[in-house]
């Protein structure tokens, strides 16, 4: 049944080739994909290179590797390519598959792909003039030097070398093409800021080479670091701040800058992560936390003093040296406008108190200041009362009569007892005012200190943070 069909087909005369076909047969019959396709031998080919960027894939700042999708775009004359549309059905353009014709060997000089050659080999396009265009898309992963001085503040510079691999420049000459971003893909990381090309000549074994550059100036989008580094790391350090308002016996105050300054050591292996291991430059943003870290240090420093003095064993302490009850109890806290308890704090009373620095070294008292009032002031002048009373009714027995010693004597031994017992009260009081007042003492030298650390830690926190946004070459992007 079938065999008919077949002898029927066979005998159905064939037609001569599509024009396209024929037109293919004819231009690669002896062409020679390894020659340059010039009819002089003298002259180069001028070959024009463009680059097409679609979007950036990555950045890694670790590794220093930038990954980018973009086409290649060449264009040359081959000489020996040309036709006459009008003798093959008006055909004025033809598709050869990579490889089938010559194409220019260039390379991109400083790639770190594994296969080196990353395009997709796609077909060249010819047209009837000689001229051949040839697109081949790729993912294109090259080496770039990153400078970490102003991260994550900074711009980076990046660029693509192209370049023939075995023609000098008196064999093909490359021409440096547009570098376009019309279907650019904007990325969320990078800003494309600007972007160039230009052309270098080398020369090497005494022949000159060409190399094309395509220059791309990227900066940093801040926004992420803002939220996920900079704000949390400031957060934390108001934490350090606000440490020195808690008091002292909630017995928290150490813990809570211990705290912050493991939280910033975690923000700092964060930053180190994304960075690259250099020591070319510091980040500002590693200054930045580094600044954090000395800080909440001090700050754990000025926390444990106030510990010291706020705990401090009053029965075993000794008397505040001059200058630490002069800057402690009298000039800080008339310079940060703080009450001194049970004494009156201004300029006079520090001009008083300074005059007064070499008389008081010779009193034994155990508090840094005087103190006359209250029950101790009462129990002063009762025992001085009593005393004077004493010392003067002993002077008039010794004036009296003979006779009456005895009921003098007795009188005399009952007023003694009351007189003894009078002074061992005034000097348990005086032991327990004392130790009070010491205690009262050194607290409020430790609420100073407290409320200094507050001011000064305060100020300097604001200090880093004004110049980290003044050397930073800009805050938003």
């Amino acid at each position: 049944m079938f065999l008919p069909l077949i002898l029927f087909s066979l005998c159905i005369p064939i037609g001569s080739s599509p024009p396209e076909a024929r037109l293919i047969n004819d231009l690669l019959a002896g062409y020679v994909t390894e020659e340059r396709p010039v009819l002089d031998s003298g002259k180069p080919v001028d070959v024009v290179l463009g680059v097409i960027m679609q979007n950036i894939i990555n950045l890694n700042e670790k590794e220093e590797l930038f990954e980018v999708n973009a086409w290649l775009k060449y264009q040359w004359l081959d000489e020996n390519l040309r036709w006459e549309p009008e003798h093959y059905e008006n055909v004025s353009d033809l598709r050869f598959p990579a490889g089938t014709v010559w194409q220019p060997d260039i390379l991109l000089y400083n790639s770190v792909d594994s296969t080196f050659d990353s395009t997709y080999k796609a077909n060249i396009v010819g047209y009837a003039d000689g001229r051949m265009e040839w697109l081949p898309p790729g993912i294109f992963k090259i080496s770039c030097k990153l400078d970490v001085t102003y991260f994550p503040f900074d711009t980076q510079l990046c660029w693509f070398k192209f370049g023939s691999w075995t023609h000098t420049a008196q064999q093909v000459n490359l021409q440096e093409g547009k570098f376009d971003f019309s279907d650019f893909m904007e990325n969320g990381e990078w800003i494309v800021e600007k972007f160039w090309a230009n052309i270098t000549a080398s020369e090497y074994n005494n022949a000159v080479y060409q190399a094309v550059y395509f220059y791309i100036k990227l900066k940093r989008r801040t926004l992420y670091y803002f939220f996920n580094l900079i704000m949390p790391c400031l957060i934390t350090m108001v934490l350090n701040v606000l440490g020195f308002t808690l008091r002292p016996e909630s017995g928290e105050k150490v813990g809570l800058q211990i705290s912050v300054s493991l939280a910033i050591c975690i923000f700092s292996e964060m930053m180190n992560a994304m960075i690259p291991q250099t020591s070319e430059a510091v980040p500002l943003l590693g200054i930045f936390f580094q600044s954090c870290m000395v800080l909440s240090v001090f700050a754990t420093f000025f926390t444990v003093y106030v510990q010291c003095y706020h705990f401090k064993i009053h029965q075993n302490s000794h008397r505040m040296s001059f200058w630490m009850r002069w800057l402690l109890l009298e000039w800080a806290p008339w310079l940060m406008r703080m009450k001194v308890p049970r004494r009156r704090n201004d300029l006079t009373s520090l001009k008083s108190s300074w005059q007064q620095r070499k008389a008081e070294k010779e009193e034994d008292n155990k508090t840094a200041f005087t103190y006359n009032e209250g029950p101790l002031k009462l129990m002063a002048a009762m025992s001085n009362t009593m005393k004077d009373n004493f010392d003067n009714l002993v002077f008039q027995v010794q004036k009296a009569d003979r006779h009456k010693d005895s009921v003098l004597a007795r009188r005399l031994n009952v007023l003694e007892k009351i007189y003894n017992h009078v002074k061992m009260i005034r000097e348990h009081d005086d032991d327990t005012n004392e130790e009070k007042l010491v205690e009262s003492e050194w607290r409020f030298a430790a609420l100073v200190v407290d409320r200094l650390g507050l001011l000064t830690f305060t100020a300097m926190l604001m200090g880093t943070i004004f110049w980290i946004g003044l050397k930073a070459p800009y805050l938003a992007a």
